[in-house]
């Protein structure tokens, strides 16, 4: 059965791994919303999958209508005069919008319907797909919506994927940041913690936030950040500058995990120590 010390040595290196994730997360999050990213990102997911790089055509149309942007006044002549960008739209809302602004009104025959497609959609590719739902959907207009809302939902899922990206790279960054102002070195706090196990550990709470979790691990003399002993551990070991900023790297890569992640092996790591002799 694993020792104590082995058990010591894991709680640490994993706090620190949620402590740190924990900041990474709500640095993220507080950049991304001083930026809007997600707006950002989904303002050029729509214009990418209706074809309207300029911003001057079907994508103008659908940011300007009442049923996706109801905070805007619905007068934007460019991407520029946006009154407000949402954050977030709903599949059903989009293809009720897509379907006002091709002017396929209910109760229309396939021809009509693909008239009206003729007429008010420029782009040749959103013709075919278009004339395609209306062709499958025997101009039915709730079988065009839901067919028009699965299709964006597929869009919307590539430009998730895209946002995910963009945030973890920048979290990575952060995080390495941190890592290295912090002096968040896993290398470093392996080695001290098996030399000088944890003595008592209390289960973190569900809704720890960020500065809780530092304010413990500082309890639990986890070695992190630039007090005179790390200064003088780097100093010792300036020879040896590769397990450093291993450390700090480690420390960095943890937090793509996510600190949901960090908190549940912590639970675990928590439930099994309590388990056994203290």
């Amino acid at each position: 059965m694993f020792g104590s010390t082995i058990l010591d040595l894991a709680l640490g290196v994993l706090f620190s791994f949620l402590v740190i994730s924990l900041v990474t997360s709500a640095m993220t999050e507080t950049i991304a919303s001083a930026f809007s990213w997600r707006a950002s990102t989904l303002l050029q997911g729509v214009k990418d999958l209706l074809n309207d790089p300029g911003f001057n055509g079907l994508a103008l149309s659908i940011y300007n209508h009442a049923a996706v942007n109801a905070r805007s006044s619905g007068g934007a002549t460019s991407q520029a005069n946006l009154t407000a960008i949402p954050s977030y739209i709903d599949a059903k809302q989009f293809a009720s919008a897509l379907i006002d602004v091709a002017d396929l009104a209910p109760g229309l025959d396939v021809a009509a319907m693909q008239a009206k497609i003729k007429t008010n959609v420029v782009d040749p590719q959103l013709k075919t797909l278009l004339n395609g739902i209306v062709a499958r959907t025997g101009a039915n207009i709730d079988g065009l919506r839901d067919e028009i809302a699965n299709w964006f939902n597929t869009g919307m899922e590539r430009v998730a994927g895209a946002y995910k990206r963009k945030t973890q790279f920048w979290g990575f960054c952060i995080a390495l940041i941190l890592a290295v102002a912090l002096n968040i070195d896993t290398v470093r706090i392996a080695r001290t913690l098996w030399q000088r196990p944890i003595m008592e550990f209390s289960q973190p709470a569900a809704n720890e936030t960020a500065q809780a979790a530092i304010m413990q691990a500082q309890k639990l003399g986890i070695p992190f950040g630039w007090d005179p002993e790390a200064i003088t551990y780097v100093e010792t070991n300036s020879y040896n500058w590769g397990f450093i900023l291993a450390g700090w790297l480690i420390s960095a890569i943890a937090t793509l995990f996510g600190a949901p992640f960090w908190f549940d092996a912590l639970q675990k790591f928590v439930q099994l120590r309590g388990a056994g002799s203290k």
